[in-house]
């Protein structure tokens, strides 16, 4: 079975650059790496794009933009107009756009979503004209008043569907509960621009994070035959951030990631 793997880059943190990074992906025979901002504020395009040749390395994702409903990241350094272009000029796969969260104290919940709604439209307007594929996340309802009041996988398809440069990136740390993420794999894999891999870290009964393939408290074998039991082929995206690498090495996960996921498929 041919399929894309790749690792994104929010793995490193401060501690490893962009091309250092790279190499890491590179030498563990992934062709693939999701972009982030922290690598255009590092580098710029020009040199990143350089750089990506010279390792031989297509981008899946670029992370990320949106945040429709005014609850932004603090790094909110690069406008939606400079993402759309970044994501031309690397060719990425799909820009990430995240919903935004209804807030604290939440505003109206259909507010917030009426808002997600004609943001995206006036985004992927804008998007389309520049040739790039928006890819819209779904967040876990635990994050909907910081991060994204589009929860499940059937409201996303409804934000989406009325635009043809726009697909989701399914994220199993935020969609593993959602009963139509292998479904819509099996019936509409067109759907999907990205599906981000991790495993699920639980601790005191609560989620607590996002861990590598071979640990965690989900059965990743099972997970994996269920979501390749349709006719996706699109990248897998492991995703990491450094609250999640905790103490271990960053490029032995890295390293690890193709051989955790091999041994998910054949074990499926």
């Amino acid at each position: 079975m041919d399929l894309s793997l790749s690792i994104n880059h929010y793995i490193c943190g401060d501690e490893i650059s962009f091309p250092e990074f790279a190499v890491a992906v590179r030498n563990a025979g992934v062709g693939s790496v999701g972009v982030t901002r922290q690598a255009l504020r590092e580098m710029g395009v020009d040199a990143l794009s350089r750089c990506l040749r010279d390792n031989d390395l297509s981008v899946s994702s670029l992370n990320s933009t949106g945040f429709f409903t005014g609850v932004r990241p603090k790094a909110a350094d690069f406008s939606d107009t400079e993402m759309i272009d970044a994501a031309a000029a690397l060719g990425a796969g799909a820009l990430c756009v995240i919903s935004g969260g209804a807030g604290d104290p939440p505003m109206p919940l259909a507010e917030a979503q009426s808002l997600v709604k004609a943001g995206f439209a006036e985004l992927a307007a804008e998007a389309k004209a520049k040739g790039v594929i928006l890819g819209l996340e779904p967040i876990h309802p635990a994050d909907i008043l910081t991060k994204g009041c589009i929860n499940s996988i059937a409201h996303a398809l409804e934000i989406i569907e009325p635009h043809p440069n726009a697909k989701l990136i399914l994220d199993v740390n935020h969609s593993w509960w959602d009963p139509d993420f292998p479904r819509l794999l099996r019936e509409a894999p067109e759907k999907v621009a990205v599906v981000q891999v991790s495993n699920l870290r639980i601790e005191n009964g609560q989620p607590a994070g996002r861990d590598n393939l071979a640990s965690g408290a989900l059965d990743m074998p099972r997970f994996i035959a269920g979501l390749l039991s349709g006719n996706y082929r699109g990248p897998f995206e492991f995703e990491l951030f450094p609250g999640d690498v905790g103490e271990r090495d960053v490029r032995s996960l890295i390293a690890a990631f193709p051989r955790e996921f091999a041994d998910c498929v054949a074990a499926a």
